[in-house]
């Protein structure tokens, strides 16, 4: 991308939030933004995606926010060059690891939850990503005592199933709000919005299901205080 004058910081401080939104997203292998030395006013990005359809349904999902409509309007000319990888180190294969099978640990996933600046409310890690998982995606919570998801979801698509590890709570599905123990398993058909809050000692979740990518939806203002 060639930015227009002075904007090259701009651009590329507005393509670092957007490869940190894509932290997540296991479809994106790799996303790297740099700036040509000998011309600073040149961004570039380089991505590595498993799938074209991983990356159109990334890039459907960035078109719903500014960022694209900004770095458009501070930038001269974009020019895309598309390669096929062929392989090299650190290029995935058979060779360099085994697709089968992956193991990873819950507490070593990003908490999304404190990216966002979410933590006052609770946790949230997303392991696809961690185990490399193409069709099952797997979610861990863990609400702070007394406190309510800032705001609910529903998914066109995907089937979920949560269990409470631990604590208790309550759990609103669509107009339904029900009471939740340890050892609860809830399961949430696609378009059904939830939203989940903890009890005083909290609440520890694990929610699983197919894996859709873009395919859930955030819903504001669905538990208001007022409906308690």
């Amino acid at each position: 991308m060639l930015a227009r004058e002075g904007a090259a910081e701009g651009v590329a401080e507005l393509l670092l939030a957007a490869a940190d939104d894509l932290a997540a997203d296991p479809g994106c292998e790799l996303y790297l933004v740099s700036r040509e030395r000998d011309k600073p006013d040149v961004v570039w990005v380089s991505e590595l995606w498993r799938s074209q359809e991983d990356l159109e349904a990334a890039s459907a999902k960035a078109r719903e926010g500014d960022g694209p409509r900004a770095v458009g309007e501070a930038v001269e000319q974009f020019d895309v060059i598309e390669l096929d990888l062929l392989g090299g180190k650190g290029a995935r294969g058979e060779t360099d690891r085994d697709d089968r099978h992956a193991t990873a640990n819950i507490d070593d996933a990003k908490d999304m939850a404190a990216e966002h600046g979410l933590s006052e409310f609770h946790e949230a890690r997303f392991l696809a990503g961690e185990l490399a998982s193409e069709q099952t995606g797997l979610a861990h919570f863990r609400l702070k005592p007394g406190k309510r998801q800032p705001f609910a979801h529903r998914h066109g698509r995907a089937e979920e199933v949560y269990v409470v590890l631990s604590g208790s709570g309550r759990v609103k599905l669509d107009s339904e709000v029900s009471v939740l123990a340890r050892l609860d398993a809830v399961r949430v058909s696609p378009g059904v919005t939830r939203q989940f809050e903890a009890g005083q000692e909290g609440l520890e979740l694990l929610a699983f299901g197919p894996r859709h990518t873009g395919d859930a939806e955030i819903v504001k203002d669905f538990w208001p205080a007022s409906d308690d």
